[in-house]
């Protein structure tokens, strides 16, 4: 699911309607998980984003020399910077912090499944397969371009499950692998549908799938975005971090 939007409160508050997402301890071990996956994505080693504080990282993704981003956690701080930007960042580790709140452009909330799904699964889930193609074609032309790439779903994914009525495919989850065992949730839902919680039945379905299987199970959702928010919480994911993206100052 694309990320990116910005909160601007010290512990990474965001009011969801009746959400509230803030950053949480997700406990050591679990935390461990999180950090081995942050350190593959970034391609360090997972014992330098291993503490509290600010931690400075370089970060050589070719999209970072375009921006500036931090991740804010229940610990602390991890700035992600471009190769080109290490010594500044090095010398003001909170200037630099700061400025990336103050031009913030773009934010997501980092959700991640610590036990097992919340609530019971719903018998009308099924696994989708590319014979599916043309109703998942239907949905995205419902559900219009912007929410649809936001979603990332696709039926060819290594797993996708969806709800069909009436030879309608009405909300579909699917998982894309993020590195190691991890995975990452997509979740699409009719517009004329919403409020049903078919996304939430999607959703808990896939989660208990990937779960189950041992993989680390990943919600992303730009912090705008209330409906997907309240979605995960309801789910029983938690919010590790908060990312927040800024523009290269001029």
């Amino acid at each position: 699911m694309s990320l990116p939007g910005g909160p601007r409160s010290s512990h990474a508050g965001v009011h969801a309607l009746d959400v509230v997402a803030v950053s949480q301890h997700l406990g050591r071990a679990f935390e461990k998980r999180v950090l081995d996956l942050w350190a593959v994505v970034l391609g360090v080693d997972a014992s330098l984003l291993d503490s509290d504080g600010i931690v400075v990282v370089e970060d050589r993704r070719h999209f970072a020399a375009h921006r500036r981003a931090t991740i804010r956690t229940a610990r602390g701080t991890i700035l992600l910077v471009a190769p080109s930007e290490m010594q500044v960042a090095v010398a003001d580790p909170h200037a630099y912090s700061s400025d990336v709140m103050e031009r913030a452009r773009a934010t997501g909330l980092l959700h991640y499944l610590v036990g097992a799904p919340a609530g019971s699964l719903d018998p009308r889930v099924r696994v989708l397969d590319a014979g599916d193609r043309p109703l998942l074609d239907a949905l995205q032309t419902e559900a219009g371009a912007d929410a649809s790439q936001e979603a990332e779903v696709d039926v060819e994914h290594p797993l996708a499950v969806g709800i069909i009525e009436d030879g309608r495919l009405l909300a579909m989850a699917s998982l894309l692998e993020e590195g190691g065992d991890a995975v990452d949730v997509g979740v699409l839902v009719d517009p004329a549908q919403r409020r049903r919680r078919l996304g939430t039945a999607v959703v808990r379905d896939i989660a208990e799938r990937a779960a189950s299987s041992g993989r680390l199970v990943q919600y992303r959702c730009r912090r705008e975005n209330e409906a997907s928010a309240r979605l995960a919480h309801a789910c029983g994911f938690t919010v590790w971090g908060v990312l927040t993206v800024a523009s290269q100052p001029d």
